[in-house]
């Protein structure tokens, strides 16, 4: 577990995605808005250091219940099969 405060925490689980080279995970956060964001900034920092030919391939993708039912399962079906990192 790691204690930080709340407007650093994307920051820091990046950093522990990177370091841990997590690549097949489920995050939740508190609201679509949040996804939202969170997948926006992993993918700026994918970009940045494929930018810096320090290869993260990374995809994230957002899954909220804005989702219409067949692009939710979808994006399941990839995340399971690791076409889909988080």
């Amino acid at each position: 577990m790691t204690v930080c405060e709340s407007s650093k925490k994307p920051l820091v689980f990046f950093h522990l995605v990177q370091k841990f080279q997590m690549n097949n995970a489920l995050v939740f956060t508190k609201s679509a808005e949040s996804t939202t964001r969170l997948v926006r900034l992993f993918q700026f920092f994918a970009e940045a250091m494929a930018a810096q030919d320090k290869h993260m391939p990374f995809v994230i993708r957002a899954y909220s219940s804005d989702l219409p039912p067949n692009e939710r399962k979808t994006i399941l079906e990839q995340l399971k099969n690791q076409e889909i990192h988080m």
